[in-house]
């Protein structure tokens, strides 16, 4: 696969998304976007800027050799996790948390190249999207999470009419919901994430793409151009991205309608606006 285009941008001060590949960018290996959990703890207490910034670091630094290895995806997995297990207790160490403190997280999507063949691992409800050689299908991992988080929009909806316009002020207010949903993190009925805790491995995600000809990686920052903003279907924002420039052009696109909706009124949502990354691969004969 040719690395076509690649974009990373933060909402705020901190960047909690990242991407990284490994090969070069005529022959990538494997490829990976992260997406960092947006904190509730009222305050960080790690060292990058945001704790949910400090995983994302420390998983794309194990990223970069594991999956390089020649080794299964579970296995990749299960080493990250074990890794990122140990990089917690070694971080956490005479730091003095709150008794209920909040994890930090991150969505994860990794694919990697096995022969002719792609697989990918999934924790989170960041996107992939794939064309078969022929193009005549395109293959959607949608998020797992789009109910509970339209039921935040809803309520942070009401609340903007009444005049609550602080998105601080309202992400405090919903502090006891997303406290209580993310106690089903990694477990049965709940829902996946990439954490420092081994029962994550249980719930990660595995897929062979057999032969596509193009993929897309994103997190849900750059997949709101689909499913929030209506720019583009599924396979027309794959066809926008693979275009020189386009993954820049799409996230402008995404900038500019919440620029002209600030209040999140036509586009009810929890967030103004997301950090935003993607990835687009495609095969070197197509380039």
């Amino acid at each position: 696969m040719k690395l076509i285009g690649a974009v990373t941008e933060g909402s705020g001060a901190v960047n909690e998304d990242g991407w990284g590949y490994i090969g070069t960018p005529d022959d990538v290996s494997a490829a990976w976007v992260l997406d960092g959990v947006t904190g509730i703890n009222g305050k960080n207490y790690l060292s990058s800027g945001t704790d949910a910034a400090w995983l994302v670091e420390r998983a794309y630094k194990h990223l970069l050799k594991l999956a390089a290895l020649d080794i299964s995806l579970r296995e990749i997995m299960s080493r990250l996790i074990q890794f990122l297990i140990i990089d917690w207790h070694d971080s956490a160490k005479g730091v003095d948390l709150p008794e209920n403190y909040d994890l930090p997280a991150a969505c994860l999507i990794l694919a990697k190249r096995y022969g002719d063949s792609w697989h990918t691992a999934r924790l989170g409800d960041s996107s992939l999207l794939a064309r078969a050689a022929e193009g005549e299908r395109t293959i959607l991992v949608a998020s797992p999470n789009n109910a509970f988080d339209h039921r935040l929009a809803a309520e942070a909806a009401k609340r903007r009419a009444a005049g609550a316009r602080d998105s601080k002020i309202l992400l405090a207010e919903f502090q006891p919901q997303l406290a209580q949903g993310r106690k089903l993190r990694n477990k049965a009925g709940g829902y996946s994430i990439l954490e420092a805790n081994i029962s994550a491995l249980e719930f990660a995600e595995y897929l062979d793409l057999g032969k596509p000809s193009e993929i897309m990686l994103c997190t849900d920052g750059y997949f709101r151009a689909v499913d929030h903003y209506a720019l583009y279907s599924e396979a027309g924002v794959l066809d926008a991205s693979l275009v020189k420039g386009g993954v820049n052009s799409v996230l402008e696109e995404i900038r500019a309608v919440e620029a002209a909706d600030p209040n999140c009124e036509k586009y009810p949502r929890f967030k103004p606006a997301d950090d935003a990354t993607a990835v687009v691969l495609r095969q070197s004969t197509r380039s």
